[in-house]
């Protein structure tokens, strides 16, 4: 497996262990939802270690832990980041919302 596969296949099993959207994910990186979708998605080839730096941050793990293999990432304790603004789109969008 590839570390942009793994990186796409640990990304995604975080940001939904901590029931994030995509674009919830990429504003807590600091990222575009475009481009954090590219990434997620597996679609982007090459990352520079300042991004990759930006996608651990959240879930405070250290750049490689998100590069791992799954069996490590699993022994890992990502913390569960809290979204910076509520869903409004998508099935989470009803869990967010301030009158539900």
């Amino acid at each position: 497996m590839s570390s942009i596969t793994a990186l796409a296949r640990n990304l995604r099993e975080l940001r939904l262990g901590a029931d994030l959207t995509q674009e919830q994910a990429a504003e807590l990186a600091g990222l575009g939802l475009k481009f954090y979708q590219t990434i997620e998605g597996g679609r982007k080839p090459q990352l520079k270690l300042e991004t990759i730096e930006r996608l651990a941050k959240p879930y405070s793990l250290a750049p490689w832990q998100i590069l791992a293999p799954a069996k490590v990432l699993a022994e890992a304790t990502p913390k569960k980041p809290r979204p910076l603004t509520p869903s409004t789109k998508g099935p989470r969008a009803k869990w967010n919302h301030p009158d539900s």
